[in-house]
């Protein structure tokens, strides 16, 4: 009797312990590549919500590269929709053997994380 009780015990604890553990997305999972996109490099992804906006940033290198890579931000809400359709690509600022930083803030308030989406041409 007191080895049912335990072991049911154990069971709630491991299910509210495993439902308490949220894993974060790599920078893979958040990352969409289209054609050959591999010359740029993500090192770090980050986000914030600003005045009830989510911004967020991605730092980039660019290693040798002699194509036109775009990038955009895919804005997605707690239910994992995607929301406020696409962006318009965007020339990636940087240059072969370069880094920098892109930034994108949501248009409103209902995204809760963000997809980069990186393309060549």
């Amino acid at each position: 009797m007191l080895t049912k009780s335990l072991l049911k015990i154990c069971l709630v604890f491991a299910v509210v312990l495993l439902s308490a553990c949220k894993s974060t997305p790599t920078i893979d999972e958040m990352t969409v590549r289209m054609r050959n996109t591999e010359e740029v490099k993500i090192l770090d992804m980050r986000s914030i919500k600003v005045n009830n906006l989510l911004k967020a940033e991605a730092t980039i290198v660019v290693k040798s590269t002699k194509k036109s890579i775009s990038y955009r931000f895919m804005w997605i809400d707690k239910n994992a929709f995607q929301v406020y359709g696409d962006e318009a690509w965007k020339p990636l600022p940087v240059g072969s053997g370069q880094s920098g930083v892109l930034i994108g803030i949501a248009p409103g308030p209902a995204a809760e994380t963000f997809r980069l989406e990186l393309s060549s041409d």
